[in-house]
């Protein structure tokens, strides 16, 4: 009997080792793809930053710096704040105008220090944006990105990584009870006795 336990016991320590392996696997996966659709999503935001700067730099006022209007509460098109020396907000192809809506000022002290911050900004909740600032001798610029794609397309992918694991864990259970199944039809008979055949108490 105890060479029987002993044998199921590896079983089922190969199965955690297992599990444990696979849910380390899907997790680095998850943050792997979490990371680089983050960082795809500065691209467009850094772009249309670039661009305004341009435009700046060429002599246009920072309304005419812009690139088209869109609406930053329900669209995904990058758009571009620029705000003055003193931190304020004199332009916006973001659909908005508003002396209230803040920019961290941290973000502003990195770009004052290395000459670019790239940052997540939630002006309201359910608002997300990938951002790039950069300074321009008038002030700053701030290209903006919507993260809500990326962020659906992570969620999309954590689901299906879930139901892969799933998937894997059933596989490798039934993988365990076939393995104990051929384990016990293999061991010798009499061994759960435990006494040799002939003796008797």
């Amino acid at each position: 009997m105890t060479g029987f336990r002993v044998g199921i016991g590896h079983v089922v320590a190969a199965w955690v080792v297992l599990m444990i392996a696979g849910g380390f696997a899907a997790g680095c996966a998850y943050l792997v793809f979490q990371q680089a659709g983050r960082d795809q999503a500065n691209q467009p935001a850094a772009a249309a930053a670039s661009q305004a700067v341009y435009e700046l730099a060429s002599g246009k006022p920072p309304a005419d710096a812009l690139p088209a209007s869109t609406d930053m509460t329900s669209t995904l098109t990058p758009f571009v704040l620029i705000f003055d020396t003193s931190r304020r907000l004199v332009a916006s192809s973001g659909g908005t105008l508003d002396s209230a809506l803040v920019y961290p000022a941290s973000c502003f002290d990195q770009v004052d220090a290395s000459g670019e911050n790239r940052v997540t900004w939630q002006p309201e909740p359910g608002l997300r944006f990938a951002t790039v600032a950069v300074k321009y001798d008038g002030g700053y610029v701030v290209g903006a990105y919507s993260l809500a794609e990326s962020e659906r397309d992570t969620g999309n992918f954590g689901t299906t990584l879930a139901i892969g694991y799933g998937a894997y864990a059933c596989g490798c259970a039934l993988v365990a009870v076939v393995c104990g199944w051929f384990m016990r039809a293999r061991r010798p008979r009499g061994q759960s006795s435990g006494r040799e055949p002939g003796l008797r108490r």
